[in-house]
């Protein structure tokens, strides 16, 4: 290692170490974006250039080596960052569709109960506990028990509601019929 110590404290003395001036550095960011791993003939070719030893050049390389892999660190972290955002934003957007669709399920068969109080919601027996879309409350796998016309199923009568559009339709309490 070529650094002085002085003698009073054994701190390594500045006057080994040199500042780079804007024109080597130039050059030397110039050289490293052509090719940021350095052969020893390149090195010892820059050293000659700049007037610099070349393990002065290595370790700027090693240095500017570690920039460049720490702001691609950031980079990834803020691309990263930008998708959970977005992801979490999509995530609140479809609670706040499912919620909006169990109230619209839930209004819908309180106006079915309201025009035929002999009807029942049964909700049917699921296999698997453990997954939303087969899971007995599930909107998918109720079915309305009709005295007089058998089973229909839920997502048949909800989809009756619905516009093409996938908005609910406004209907008063007489003109729900089932066909």
């Amino acid at each position: 290692m070529d650094l002085q110590f002085s003698s009073e404290n054994r701190q390594p003395s500045k006057l080994s170490r040199k500042r780079l001036t804007q024109d080597q550095v130039r050059l030397l960011e110039t050289c490293f974006n052509a090719n940021q791993k350095l052969q020893v003939d390149r090195k010892l070719e820059l050293a000659r250039r700049l007037g610099l030893p070349p393990r002065q050049i290595a370790v700027w390389y090693q240095n500017r080596r570690a920039r460049e892999k720490i702001h691609t660190i950031e980079l990834d972290y803020k691309t990263i960052q930008q998708e959970l955002d977005n992801v979490l934003a999509e995530n609140r957007k479809l609670e706040q569709e499912v919620g909006m669709l169990k109230h619209e399920l839930k209004k819908s068969q309180q106006m079915l109960l309201a025009s035929n109080p002999s009807a029942t919601l049964l909700p049917s027996v699921s296999t698997s506990g453990d997954n939303d879309l087969t899971s007995s409350s599930s909107p998918l796998n109720m079915t309305c028990n009709w005295e007089d016309t058998g089973l229909l199923p839920m997502d048949e009568l909800y989809s009756c509601l619905i516009r093409p559009q996938g908005q609910p339709e406004n209907h008063s309490m007489n003109d729900l019929s089932i066909v």
